[in-house]
């Protein structure tokens, strides 16, 4: 991966050494695991891993200048490939159409057996991908809760002085 000029002053703007290639490290993976780019940077540098690597990575993915870099990186790389939601919600309808498709269940002759089947797994994979597509939202539960008073009023609050009662030494 070739990176932009931008990307270039973003990847200098952060200034130490363990970032920067736990940073590389966490792309070149294909953004797979930051356990495994922490330590994959500790190595190049020659360093050992702290005690809890899942946190040092967590930790060290987590800075402001770490995340610009690393959304810099991916954006380039979803506009260079043109992939989106909207790209992923339509593959996802494709997917759940052609797993749909039924077919005829045929004995060992090739005699149709009267039973129809078709691929129920990954048509619910599918429809699950589309269900959480954030412009259908089809698992949000939509719920108003809304607070009012006596008879619909608003909310009554009183302050309270509290004076402590009982001995005092």
């Amino acid at each position: 991966m070739k990176l932009t000029d931008d990307q270039k002053d973003l990847l200098a703007g952060i200034t130490q050494e363990l970032r920067r290639e736990t940073a590389l490290a966490f792309i070149a993976s294909g953004y797979d695991n930051k356990t495994k780019a922490y330590i994959a940077a500790c190595k190049k540098m020659g360093r050992s891993p702290s005690k809890n690597p899942e946190t040092s990575a967590s930790e060290i993915l987590g800075y402001p200048n770490v995340l610009e870099f690393l959304n810099s990186v991916k954006a380039a790389v979803a506009e260079e490939v043109q992939i989106d939601s909207a790209w992923v919600l339509k593959q996802a309808v494709k997917v759940h159409e052609m797993c749909m498709q039924v077919e005829q269940v045929t004995d060992r002759e090739g005699a149709p057996t009267g039973e129809l089947k078709f691929e129920h797994a990954g048509a619910n994979k599918a429809l699950e991908i589309i269900g959480k597509c954030v412009d259908v939202q089809a698992f949000v539960d939509k719920k108003t809760l809304e607070l009012t008073g006596k008879d619909g009023g608003p909310i009554e609050h009183s302050t309270f002085n509290f004076i402590p009662v009982g001995p005092t030494d």
